[in-house]
């Protein structure tokens, strides 16, 4: 029958629960520091796995083997607790090091080859054989001790010289480990004869979880939280399971008086009771301890969340932005917070409001391609500045290592992403707090929440900055089309008039020709020669003027007659002269290049007419542009208008050798209000979107564009042509 003892159930539990850490590590973990912390936990575990066979040794001779087993895990205790707190703190003296290996080697050989660690036993508590300690093990063990608290005097310095995650961690390793090794210290006394019975090292299962959880959880819960909580737990179930023993040990005599024979029916209820009622206790009183612990965080966390259900009324989009980041920077007393809203036409993330208590100098942009924003993209997560920071250094990640780069730059503690269903709309980049506090969890779930209501309002915001803009072009269509519905009325009145001066012109003239004054002096000559001129210019300018009218009328009717037989060469020379009003044409040179007796094109001549306007005008104004910008001697602005039939379609080209397109923007040529022109008064952004609509929904053609920058723009359109 095996000997089950507490030191041997203490034993097994260190053993199992060590070297289960160490698998998980294994499993879940990478770099230097988890793989040291894993073999840490296998000497323990050995250790513990030594002293539960020494605890059911039955025999001297099982005994003496199970303290060898269990001393050669001791001897490797110190050597990887040293090195972890080594690669921790980032020391730097490898000949300590070297010299910590050299002994916990050395150990391990003298106690499984020799006698000399102990060489005889004693059965001690009436239950197992416990060594004696010998000169060997003396010596050893004084200088095991001294690695030890070396281990722990380098822990507590870099404590004081540290801050943000690491020293959240360093404190919960320093505190783990020193009860850990205050517990599994009991086991060495009564190898001294000091006859404390050795069953503390169970300590040990607890600094082990709490020390994996130090070392491989980044976001970790607050230390003071963490002692909160555990220290509710032992008094609440100290109670729950005191209360009963109590009954049991102090009060049986007198639950026998009371209750005879069924006396152990009340301790028993009693149990029953307190383990029932021992959560809601544990709960009740946690939260009481955390409200007073986190008092000030759980009130700007109100604050937020209040924030958060009352942006969307906000429609002005910079208000928003700037209201966000105000009240996030006042409400969590951060040094400065600032939000970067995704521009589609830049494809950049622009800094768009900021707010901070120094002159903090912030990046202006982020690529859309950029690591950073790919990695927010598939995380979907906050980032936290100390967090990426160590697991750059864990896991020696240049991907990470580029991001650090970004959120160092931005001087970020958080950088929180805001989504809109896949579409990561906004950026909110916060600061450190001013308290110097970490962002806890709870921080980041209401940060998250803020976000992507923040994100509903800016979307929001920007659908009614779209709707207005889009009104005011529609009210400016609008406009063109009242005009366009007066030009009946308008040419016909302007033609009276022209034809009135017409008329009075050419009276004069007859009259000045009838009249000739042939005997008149010089002057007189002279002065009528320049009145007759001046009758004839007006003539010519009263014809051009009905020409312009005609022109206009033309342009401003929609066409109701439908399709006809179009004539490319009219169409194009109809547009000419239309464009002819609008820009200079004798600043460019225009090539017609296609041959005669073409197909006539099936279409509607008013809206051709409004495409090849449309386009002509386009290119005036990037060849202008490039004139301008450039300054290149001998350029000349060229258009070439070319054509060719290909099967049933008519394929005409309109090249420019203006300034060109930039490749990042040729796809979005096409899109409403979108323009490349300079200055919007130029350009309303509507042209191209017209043209497409003309040509693909009206005509069932296409039109295609490529354009290379500071060289020049191809469009090319596919029309039908009368079979």
């Amino acid at each position: 029958m095996i000997n089950i003892n507490l030191f041997a159930l203490a034993g097994l539990s260190v053993s199992v629960v060590c070297f289960l850490l160490s698998y998980f590590i294994f499993l879940n973990a990478k770099g230097r520091l988890p793989r040291l912390w894993a073999f840490f936990n296998i000497s323990v575990g050995i250790f513990g796995f030594g002293t539960f066979l020494v605890g059911i040794s039955k025999t001297y001779e099982h005994a003496f083997l199970s303290w060898k087993i269990t001393l050669f895990g001791v001897s490797y205790i110190a050597m990887f607790f040293y090195h972890v707190v080594y690669e921790f703190c980032q020391l730097n003296n490898k000949k300590l090091l070297r010299f910590v290996y050299f002994h916990g080697i050395l150990f391990s050989i003298l106690g499984i080859t020799t006698n000399t660690i102990f060489h005889s036993m004693r059965y001690a508590f009436n239950q197992f054989y416990y060594y004696n300690a010998g000169i060997g093990f003396n010596v050893l063990f004084s200088i095991w001790l001294v690695i030890v608290f070396n281990a722990f005097i380098n822990l507590f310095l870099y404590l004081k010289r540290t801050k943000g995650l690491r020293l959240i961690q360093g404190k919960y390793l320093f505190w783990g480990m020193l009860l850990g090794f205050l517990g599994g210290s009991t086991t060495s006394f009564p190898s001294w004869e000091f006859d404390i019975y050795p069953a503390w090292h169970f300590f040990i299962c607890v600094y082990a979880a709490i020390c994996t959880y130090a070392i491989l959880k980044y976001q970790i819960l607050d230390i003071n939280v963490a002692v909160t909580r555990i220290s509710v737990f032992v008094l609440v179930y100290s109670l729950v399971l005191g209360i009963p023993f109590g009954f049991v040990v102090l009060g049986k005599s007198w639950l026998i008086s009371l209750f005879g024979e069924n006396w152990f029916w009340a301790p028993m209820l009693a149990l029953v009771v307190l383990a029932t009622a021992g959560p809601f206790i544990y709960l009740y009183i946690q939260k009481k301890a955390e409200d007073r612990l986190l008092q000030e965080q759980r009130r700007y966390q109100m604050t937020l969340r209040q924030a958060s259900s009352g942006m969307s009324r906000i429609k002005d989009l910079k208000k928003l932005l700037n209201l966000i980041v105000h009240i996030v920077t006042r409400t969590v007393h951060l040094e400065h917070s600032s939000i970067y809203l995704y521009d589609p036409v830049e494809k950049k993330y622009l800094l768009e409001a900021s707010r901070s208590k120094n002159q903090l100098k912030l990046n202006g942009a982020f690529d859309h391609n950029s690591p950073f924003i790919k990695y927010l993209l598939e995380s979907k997560e906050p980032l936290v500045y100390d967090e990426i920071k160590q697991r750059t250094q864990d896991y020696n990640d240049s991907r990470l290592a580029q991001i650090e780069s970004h959120m160092r730059e931005l001087d970020a503690a958080v950088v929180v992403p805001s989504f809109v269903e896949e579409r990561l709309l906004a950026l909110v980049v916060l600061g450190k707090k001013q308290s110097g506090k970490l962002y806890s969890g709870d921080d980041l779930a209401v940060f998250s929440i803020l976000a992507n209501q923040a994100a509903l309002a800016i979307e929001n915001a920007q659908f009614y900055e779209d709707v207005k803009r889009t009104q005011e072009q529609l009210f400016q269509a609008e406009k063109m089309a009242t005009i366009g519905t007066m030009a009946d009325g308008l040419s016909h009145q302007i033609n009276n008039r022209l034809h009135a001066l017409g008329f009075i012109a050419g009276d004069a003239l007859d009259s000045l020709k009838l009249k000739n004054p042939v005997n008149a002096s010089s002057e007189v000559k002279e002065l009528v020669n320049e009145v007759q001129h001046a009758l004839e210019k007006i003539q010519e300018n009263v014809k051009q003027g009905g020409e312009i009218v005609q022109g206009l009328l033309k342009y401003t009717r929609k066409g109701e007659a439908g399709f006809t037989s179009v004539d490319l060469d009219q169409l194009i020379n109809a547009s000419i002269e239309m464009a002819q009003y609008k820009v200079k044409l004798d600043q460019i040179f225009i090539v017609k290049d296609y041959p005669e007796g073409l197909p006539k094109i099936n279409g509607n001549f008013t809206q051709l007419q409004e495409v090849f306007f449309n386009l002509i005008d386009n290119a005036y104004d990037a060849m202008m542009q490039r004139k301008s910008e450039k300054n290149e001697e001998n350029y000349q602005p060229k258009l070439t208008i070319s054509a060719v039939k290909k099967e049933e379609m008519m394929q005409v080209s309109v090249l420019d050798n203006g300034m060109g397109v930039k490749e990042e923007d040729q796809d979005k040529l096409f899109t409403p209000f979108f323009t490349t022109k300079l200055s919007s008064k130029k350009g309303t952004g509507l042209g191209l979107y017209v043209i497409k609509k003309i040509i693909e929904e009206n005509h069932k053609g296409k039109v295609q564009v490529s354009s290379e920058y500071m060289t020049g723009t191809l469009f090319t359109i596919h029309l039908p042509v009368i079979s």
